[in-house]
């Protein structure tokens, strides 16, 4: 009885000052201190609750081999994919160094992309055919080596196999399905108009991919726009040859990159745990507005989650065949650690943050080698096999690195607080220490999904951090409770991804908390909440008495709650908040509309230096076509400009307007139009801000 009160005050307890510090955060900012203690009590109460020894994980055993045809054929294929991997890195960088403008990069795309194939194909069992059955033989007087059957030769055919896979699974998959289709519909309904802002750096990577269609890019192996990678551009290049090269084509593969992402985090916690923590994580991910945000821009920022969470998932099949808590482990197969090692290095052709999976790799197997005396001695060959995964895909952007060091980091120089010179001048304007610093650097990262409010364009919901308020309490929750169990693998993998993502993305970067560079965390973050759901419920049900699905329906309630009002918030709130790509984003988008809408035979001269350019990215991407003119000097009297034979049409910031009588004296009986935002809710109310007047002179 005691026992029992106890976990209900320990239950309570926890709730409720995890409630007081979160309230001290979000309503009480100038007491955070007050907030954190009262946030530390809440985890060692929560802790307390929860604690209970559970049943480690078995050392999957390592891989043993013999002398075979096999393992010949296995070694040459290595051998080859090898050689075809130095080939096209050697390749690519003659590539970047002597193709004209007017050249092709597939032949060496190919033969990077057969090296791949071959290296996966090295490390994937083959069925014994004939000649290594024969191979297998021995002569007279030599031991006979096993073996192994064809899966062919006997039991039920694939079909009955297949069948029989279907009737057990089914209801997962269904279930799957519909949830991963949720995930789709919330990150491509009306992608085209929510956000209804094209964002700058949205259309500079989409002009970018029309220099690719336009064959100006020949070179995918190289950097471009910012340092990108060229095979973003690539990327973006084959959905608008599918979709058209509008904002819909621009935006939805990166949706589709999202939807993959979910999928990825699924398997990932499934392999690690169990389906009802997979179906919850990955719900709470797919409803998530923040991944929903990232994953309906034009920009690939949302591709760095899904190399991680992919690249890890088949590290762990590879690592342990068996899911977690399983009595016995197996080693897994060796295709998995290579086919890991490939995607790792795919990272590096997208945002410089899908850098970040290659640390969190290292730093999670680092782990497993502190924490099993026998992980390095049983590993050791499938760690290789890892490893030359990654450098052959890594190959020819490694190559590209070497050459041009600069321009590879530039993003990372130009952000980074020790690369930039920033940690130096901070110290020498305001006379603090670096510990102190880098404190402040790191507990602005830390908190940003509970305190800090993301104030960049790029996503900048000033009206909370990137959680509200009830999922804010339970990934602080959650976050204490597996980091309490780092010991347990499978819980250090989400903690590591997530100090990684933290430091590098936030507390080594000016200006934490910049949304854009956290964007992988909100997988890890998610899972955290779905833990503290799961603890919760299942301390309700001890203290309650209930039965199993009665545990399970208070976290589907909660998970439902979080959910709704994750949703509700982006498409409602921060719609109407426009706070999304700034207000110059949002002028250059209705600008570039406008000029859309006039039709072709239009050219535009552009009062609004120095606040913007007429070049914003958003409005030649969308004004596709139509000569974009600067009027940079303030005009004194009517101007004159060159008669090019297309009509002209002026468009004036509100700093600028009084010019637009000397542009009506050089150009009259035109039509002036001023052009206001638009009323996203349609509703009824006082004028909306002036954006611009546009003066069309035919």
């Amino acid at each position: 009885m005691q026992n029992r009160v106890g976990r209900w005050l320990l239950l309570l307890g926890a709730l409720g000052f995890a409630v007081l510090g979160q309230f001290y955060f979000a309503r009480k900012p100038d007491n955070f201190w007050d907030g954190v203690v009262f946030y530390a009590v809440a985890v060692f109460c929560f802790l307390l609750l929860v604690h209970r020894a559970g049943s480690g994980t078995t050392a999957p055993a390592g891989h043993q081999s013999h002398w075979s045809a096999a393992s010949v054929v296995r070694t040459v294929l290595v051998a080859m994919a090898l050689s075809l991997g130095v080939l096209a890195a050697a390749r690519s960088v003659r590539l970047s160094e002597v193709l004209a403008r007017g050249g092709s990069a597939w032949p060496v795309f190919w033969t990077w992309a057969s090296a791949l194939a071959l290296y996966l194909a090295a490390f994937t069992r083959l069925p014994r055919c004939t000649v290594v059955r024969w191979a297998s033989r021995t002569r007279a007087g030599e031991e006979q080596l096993p073996v192994r059957p064809s899966p062919l030769a006997a039991g039920p055919s694939l079909r009955a196999q297949a069948r029989g896979w279907l009737a057990a699974n089914g209801l997962e998959l269904g279930l799957l399905f519909w949830l991963m289709l949720g995930a789709l519909v919330l990150r491509a309904w009306r992608i085209e108009a929510i956000p209804w802002t094209l964002g700058g750096d949205e259309g500079s990577q989409g002009l970018w991919a029309r220099e690719v269609l336009a064959n100006r890019l020949p070179n995918m192996f190289d950097l471009g726009w910012l340092s990108v990678p060229n095979m973003s551009f690539y990327w973006q290049a084959a959905w608008f040859k599918l979709l058209g090269d509008g904002v819909v084509g621009l935006r939805l593969p990166w949706a589709v990159v999202g939807v993959l992402t979910v999928l990825g985090t699924y398997l990932l916690v499934r392999r690690l745990f169990d389906r009802s923590l997979a179906f919850l994580t990955t719900f709470l991910l797919a409803t998530y507005h923040f991944h929903i945000h990232y994953s309906r821009l034009g920009s690939n920022q949302v591709a760095d989650p899904l190399f991680m969470v992919w690249a890890l998932y088949f590290l762990v099949l590879g690592w342990n065949r068996k899911a977690a808590g399983a009595a016995e482990a197996q080693a897994g197969p060796r295709w998995a650690w290579a086919l890991s090692g490939v995607i790792a290095g795919l990272g590096f052709y997208f945002y410089a943050g899908s850098r970040q999976v290659l640390v969190i790799m290292l730093a999670v197997l680092a782990w497993a080698a502190l924490t099993d005396r026998d992980f390095l001695p049983q590993q050791i060959s499938n760690l290789l096999v890892l490893l030359g995964g990654f450098l052959v895909s890594v190959g020819p952007m490694a190559l590209v690195a070497i050459r041009d060091p600069n321009n590879f980091n530039a993003r990372v120089n130009a952000v980074g607080i020790l690369q930039s010179g920033w940690l130096e001048r901070e110290m020498q304007v305001t006379g603090r220490s670096v510990a102190s610093l880098l404190a402040e650097q790191f507990r602005k990262a830390f908190l940003a999904f509970n305190f800090y409010k993301d104030r960049v364009s790029w996503y900048g919901p000033n009206t909370m951090p990137l959680m509200d308020f009830s999922a804010s309490i339970f990934f602080i929750l959650g976050l204490a409770a597996s980091a309490a169990r780092m010991l347990k693998w499978r819980y250090a993998v989400f903690v590591i991804w997530f100090i990684v993502v933290i430091v590098l993305g936030g507390a080594l970067t000016e200006n934490p908390p910049s949304s854009q560079r956290l964007v992988s965390s909100a997988v890890p973050a998610v899972f955290f909440v779905a833990i503290a759901l799961r603890k919760l419920g299942a301390a309700l049900r001890d203290l309650l008495r209930w039965p199993e699905f009665g545990r399970h329906a208070v976290v589907v309630v909660l998970a439902a709650a979080l959910a709704f009002v994750s949703v509700r918030f982006y498409f409602g709130d921060y719609q109407a908040s426009w706070v999304y790509g700034n207000a110059n984003a949002e002028v250059a988008t209705r600008v570039g509309y406008y000029l859309r809408d006039l039709g072709p035979g239009w050219e535009e001269y552009f009062f609004g230096v120095p606040r913007m350019y007429a070049d914003f990215g958003s409005t030649p991407f969308i004004a596709k076509g139509v000569p974009l003119m600067d009027v940079w000097d303030p005009l004194n009297g009517p101007p004159s400009f060159t008669d090019s034979g297309l009509k002209k049409v002026f468009i004036f910031l509100p700093e600028r307007l009084d010019e637009l009588k000397w542009v009506g004296q050089a150009y009259p009986g035109g039509v002036e139009e001023p052009v206001h935002r638009i009323d996203l809710d349609e509703a009824p109310g006082g004028q909306l801000p002036l954006l611009f007047v546009a003066y069309r002179a035919e």
